[in-house]
Formats: C-alpha cells, structure tokens, sequence
C-alpha cells in the first residue's frame, strides 16, 4: 500500500490505503474509479462510478489567471456531488 521514500516525497509519493489507491493508471477514491492527468497546462478528470453506471470526464485549460490547483478535479467533484450526493468523491492529494 505504498508511502513516501527518501527519494520520492509525501507531496508526490500519496500514501495508499484501502479506500484510496493507485494502481494501473487509476486511483480508486471510496467507491469512484478515477484518472486526473494534469501537466503542462492542461487538466483533466475522469471518473466512474460503477455502483451508478455513472461517468463524468471534465477537460480544463489553465491559464496564468487562473486559480491554482487541479481544477478539473474541483469541477468533477461538484458534478458528482450534484448527481450522485451520496457518493461524493474524496480529495487524493
């Protein structure tokens, strides 16, 4: 279940519990199975959640105006707190 190493920090380096994990180029956030590209400028989200048949897949752009953070992230997780409030999707960093 992973943690921080000498060489790879807290910051990068999520420590992994059974609620929330990494593994195959996913992370599993309660019961959401997830993906957050973000690089070079570009931010995404995708979730599913299979309990509901329920995806959402949120693309953002960030510019140098706008607010700091994983935005696409921030948008998905509003979504889903609209359409499936009972199942909100946790933070994972």
């Amino acid at each position: 279940m992973g943690h921080a190493t000498k060489t790879c920090p807290a910051t990068v380096c999520l420590a992994n519990t059974d609620a929330t994990h990494y593994g195959m180029g996913v992370l599993v956030l309660g019961g959401w199975i997830a993906q957050h590209p973000l690089f070079f400028g570009y931010s995404a989200s995708q979730a599913y959640l299979p309990s509901k048949r329920l995806a959402i897949a949120v693309p953002t752009t960030n510019v140098p105006t706008a607010q700091a953070g994983h935005s696409a992230h921030t948008i998905t997780q509003r979504i889903a707190a609209a359409l499936a409030p009972k199942h909100p999707i946790p933070d994972f960093g």
